[in-house]
């Protein structure tokens, strides 16, 4: 089976029988909305925290090994939350989250992007990478929907632990596919200096970074409380799971379908607009929030494919794990900041008048953002 495939297949089988209705089971165990988002937060700033020292180690050793050691993570993760009490239970498990959450980003794609290079098929990139996302959510699909069955009759904590056959699955799958080649001689710190030069001296490589998180902030804002969301007007757990299916499903979809260059590049150009504007309908009817869900996973689907395939070509293999790990370290903390403030938020202002606030903050930046890129200004 060509590795491609071989990626595909791992992805599937990557799947949380939970995910439906993570924040709900949280909520079961005591949790306020603000805790839940105090842990997303730590979870994010953690993932920050690991990002660069695990993309350098992924640079210098293996980018196949360091998404093999987020595999077993994962594994240990899912017992943790299984047997999780209390706060403290929680928190723990988070921590193991972010350190594999750490060893995956920038690693798993860049082995990809080198494998495919050095068989002179970097123009498959973009395309395979939507395939590898949509395959990823094929699974989460069926996993939310057995999950959701699965804990409406036996509870939330059983699909926890029936997730782990499916994780070990995914890790022998990618222990079949051939290992990166590409490896940094300098040391761990010059390594480290030299990736943060480049991205400073490179005007194209700060702006992707910069209009990722432009792009991805505002969708950030609805889905990271989608489950409570959805959960205030529907009150059912096997609801909200077959909620969470849909969005498996049209983001799967999203995923793997391709809008082709042309329109590709015209929605990564609008994104920045469309996609807060879209979060403002969420903020004034629960039913919205539908349209919100659908045409949001498909704008942002379509124009992160365009954003991956441009920051791929823009840095050395060498540096790819690290400048990876950079960007998902600046979007760790803006997401967990984001989290954070609006896990408080949403418990004085209620989610609804909350989302309505925030989007209207993104729209202004997303405006901004739109105005730059037609005067041909990509540098802040």
């Amino acid at each position: 089976m060509d590795y491609v495939k071989r990626f595909y297949l791992a992805g599937f089988f990557y799947l949380a029988l939970y995910t439906g209705f993570y924040q709900v089971y949280l909520q079961s165990l005591g949790l306020s909305k603000g805790q839940i988002g105090l842990l997303m937060g730590i979870m994010l700033f953690l993932v920050a925290f690991l990002e660069v020292p695990t993309g350098v180690v992924a640079d210098k050793v293996s980018k196949k090994t360091s998404v093999l050691m987020a595999r077993t993570l994962s594994l240990l993760f899912l017992f943790l939350l299984y047997s999780a009490d209390s706060f403290a239970d929680l928190l723990l498990a988070t921590i193991i989250s972010a350190l594999s959450t750490a060893l995956a980003t920038g690693a798993e794609t860049g082995w990809l992007y080198e494998l495919l290079k050095e068989d002179g098929r970097t123009d498959e990139y973009p395309k395979a990478y939507g395939r590898l996302r949509a395959f990823e959510t094929v699974g989460g699909f069926a996993g939310t929907l057995a999950g959701g069955v699965i804990a409406d009759v036996y509870g939330m904590r059983l699909p926890i632990i029936l997730s782990a056959p499916f994780i070990l699955a995914s890790l022998l799958v990618l222990a079949t596919i051939p290992k990166d080649t590409a490896r940094s001689g300098l040391s761990y710190g010059h390594h480290l200096l030299e990736s943060l030069r480049f991205v400073w001296n490179s005007r194209d490589v700060r702006w992707l970074f910069i209009y990722a998180n432009i792009m991805g902030l505002p969708l950030t804002l609805f889905t990271a409380f989608m489950q409570l969301y959805f959960y205030g007007f529907l009150a059912s757990v096997l609801a909200v799971s077959w909620v969470m299916a849909l969005y498996m499903a049209i983001s799967s979809a999203s995923w793997y379908f391709d809008a082709g260059d042309s329109t590709r590049k015209r929605i990564y150009s609008y994104a920045g607009i469309v996609i807060p504007l879209l979060s403002f309908l969420a903020g004034l009817n629960g039913w919205l929030g539908f349209a919100t869900l659908v045409l949001g996973t498909f704008i942002f689907s379509q124009a992160f494919k365009e954003w991956q395939g441009r920051f791929q070509s823009a840095i050395p293999d060498e540096k790819r794990a690290t400048i990876g790990s950079l960007y998902s370290l600046m979007a760790a903390v803006a997401n967990g900041v984001l989290n954070v403030i609006i896990g408080w938020l949403f418990d004085y202002v209620g989610i609804m008048r909350g989302i309505l606030l925030a989007s209207a903050l993104f729209l202004g930046l997303g405006i901004l953002a739109f105005i730059k890129q037609c005067k041909g200004f990509t540098e802040l």
